[in-house]
């Protein structure tokens, strides 16, 4: 009689064990895309033909801008501004700048200029643009980085790369994390093991190492299969220069297709922040796209504000009840 007792209490607990790795295996992967739109190295046609890959795609994502980019392409960045489904930060002034070489001073000055830039995308009684996040150039910063994104209030700092370049102490973190003497969030792109070397997924330093876009794929492949079933998301950092055109820009296409057919969460950065710090590491209702400021009823009444190019870009704007902008710019790719 104790012998089927035991037994059965095997069975039961062997059944339990394989229900929870099956419903392991099944969580989404969790994927941020961060976008940096580097201008003068890129145009708007390399941002729209991403802007068009995601959001075909239904799909959340983080647009970084430098100044100049918010200063050449506000009109288009406030239009989009409203989307639930993007997210958009500030960078410095210029693709490929170097904080780290100027003094506390003059970054304070260039950052602040970037984040009254940024600000300004948005459309008069539509939106609001509130900068959260900052992505310094080619991961380039240092201790005044960090004290001016303190005093600015932003929320995180994505110039970190998992088990490469990390603060003291969080070699091994994947998932965002507080840095220690700082206000700020600290979030990894992800890495991958590449012929022994551990690679950050991010298309310059791809470009860079002189991979071809077929390899790049096969990493983002890879590093989705490794993380699948785990507690890791994959946070990934593209630039429109690059991933924006040509045959990197049809890899990011292959890809966006392949990570779609494997059910996974793509997520805004903040939302992925967010994820670390409740400690819920899932895509739950809470942190779907939300934007409570847009009604249906200016989706669809003509309204009139002190600012005319406002006006006219809300009027032409078709801006539904849950804050999506259905806008859709098409170009030849």
């Amino acid at each position: 009689m104790n012998s089927w007792i035991f037994w059965g209490i095997a069975i039961c607990f062997g059944a339990m064990m394989l229900t929870g790795l099956s419903l392991s295996a099944e969580k989404p992967v969790i994927v941020n895309l961060m976008v940096d739109y580097d201008m003068p190295a890129s145009n708007i046609d390399n941002l729209i033909g991403i802007y068009n890959a995601v959001g075909s795609r239904n799909m959340s994502w983080t647009l970084f801008l430098t100044e100049k980019a918010a200063i050449n392409e506000r009109l288009f960045l406030a239009t989009i501004s409203p989307s639930s489904n993007i997210e958009m930060e500030m960078s410095g002034n210029h693709s490929d700048e170097k904080l780290s070489t100027i003094s506390y001073a003059e970054q304070k000055d260039i950052l602040g200029r970037a984040k009254t830039r940024l600000e300004l995308c948005k459309i008069c009684d539509v939106n609001e643009v509130h900068a959260k996040g900052f992505k310094p150039q080619s991961f380039d910063q240092n201790e005044d980085t960090y004290k001016v994104l303190d005093e600015m209030g932003l929320i995180y700092d994505t110039g970190f790369k998992a088990g490469i370049l990390y603060a003291p102490g969080h070699e091994k973190d994947v998932w965002p994390y507080k840095v220690e003497n700082h206000e700020f969030y600290a979030v990894p792109v992800s890495t991958y093991t590449l012929s022994g070397e551990n690679v950050a997924l991010d298309d310059r330093e791809i470009k860079d190492k002189g991979l071809s876009s077929s390899q790049w794929y096969d990493m983002l492949v890879g590093k989705f299969n490794e993380v699948s079933g785990k507690d890791e998301p994959m946070v990934i950092s593209l630039s429109t220069s690059i991933s924006g055109t040509g045959d990197y820009f049809e890899a990011l296409k292959q890809f966006l297709d392949y990570a779609k057919s494997g059910d996974a969460s793509f997520v805004k950065t903040n939302d992925l922040v967010n994820m670390s710090i409740t400690g819920v590491h899932e895509a739950t209702a809470a942190l779907l796209p939300t934007n409570a400021a847009i009604t249906a009823e200016k989706s669809t009444e003509a309204t009139t504000s002190g600012c005319a190019e406002c006006d006219t870009m809300k009027n032409n704007t078709n801006i539904n009840a849950e804050g999506q902008n259905n806008t859709t710019m098409v170009i030849t790719v």
